[in-house]
C-alpha cells in the first residue's frame, strides 16, 4: 500500500482536528483548514500549516496551494453547502484521494457524484466506533477513514515485543497494516520488516473495520 504524504484538512471541527493531529502524528504533512481563527491558531503549532479561511470563497483552496496533496479530507460536515463547494474544488484541483463528512445519506449520494472518493456518515459510523471499542480493551483512539476503514492505535501487546513484523507477519495474518510507531514520543513512519517491537511502543494499523475487529478480538479477547 502506498504511503500517503500530504493530506489537506478542509474544516478542522471535533471530527476535522483529530484527523489532523492523529495523521501529524503518524508523520504526514498536513494542512489544516478552517474559517475559525481560534481553532487555527490551536492547530497552527501541531501541523505542518494552518491556514483561517472560507472555503466557499472561490479558488480559495487552489490559492492556498492544496493541489499537490494526495488526499483531502472535507470535514465540514454540518453545512452541507460548503461541503460540496469544497469537495467539488478538491475535485477540479485533481486531488485523487477525497473523504467527505456528510450529515445524511441525501447528502453522501451528491458527494460521491461529484467526486468524493469515501464518505463519512457520524451517525451511522459511529455505531462502528463504538462496536470496535468494545471489543478492544487496549485501545486509545480510532480515526474512521470512511465507513468501512479505521486507524487504530493501540499498545503493543506483551506477545509481540522483541518480534518483528515480518516474525509477526501481521499483515498476511490480520490483513492490516503498521503504518506507524510512537517509541518514547518519537514517531516512526512506515516501519519496515525487520523493525522489532519494544514494551510500550503505541502502534498505528490502519484496515477495514471488519479486520481491525478480529485482530483486535485476538489480542485482548
Amino acid at each position: 500500500m502506498k504511503k500517503i504524504k500530504d493530506v489537506a484538512v478542509i474544516g478542522c471541527g471535533r471530527f476535522g482536528y483529530q484527523v489532523a493531529i492523529t495523521l501529524t502524528q503518524v508523520g504526514v504533512d498536513v494542512i489544516a483548514i478552517d474559517e475559525q481563527e481560534e481553532i487555527i491558531n490551536k492547530l497552527s503549532n501541531d501541523v505542518t500549516y494552518a491556514v483561517c479561511a472560507d472555503v466557499t470563497q472561490e479558488n480559495v483552496l487552489a490559492e492556498i496551494g492544496i493541489g499537490n496533496c494526495e488526499a483531502a479530507v472535507v470535514g465540514i460536515g454540518d453545512r452541507s453547502e460548503a461541503t460540496i463547494m469544497a469537495t467539488l474544488a478538491c475535485k477540479e484541483l485533481g486531488i485523487p484521494i477525497i473523504i467527505a463528512k456528510a450529515k445524511n445519506e441525501s447528502v453522501a449520494k451528491v458527494l460521491r457524484k461529484i467526486g468524493a472518493t469515501q464518505v463519512v456518515i457520524p451517525e451511522r459510523d459511529q455505531a462502528t466506533k463504538l462496536a470496535l471499542s468494545l471489543v478492544s480493551n487496549n485501545m486509545s483512539e480510532i480515526i474512521e477513514l470512511s465507513s468501512s476503514h479505521s486507524v487504530m492505535d493501540i499498545t503493543c501487546p506483551e506477545s509481540w515485543v522483541g518480534k518483528s513484523l515480518k516474525e509477526l507477519e501481521i499483515r498476511p495474518k490480520y490483513g492490516v497494516t503498521i503504518i506507524g510507531i510512537i517509541r518514547k514520543g518519537q514517531p516512526m513512519i512506515s516501519p519496515n520488516a525487520d523493525d522489532v517491537f519494544e514494551e510500550r511502543d503505541h502502534l498505528f494499523a490502519l484496515g477495514d473495520n471488519k479486520a481491525l475487529t478480529r485482530l483486535s478480538k485476538e489480542l485482548h479477547g
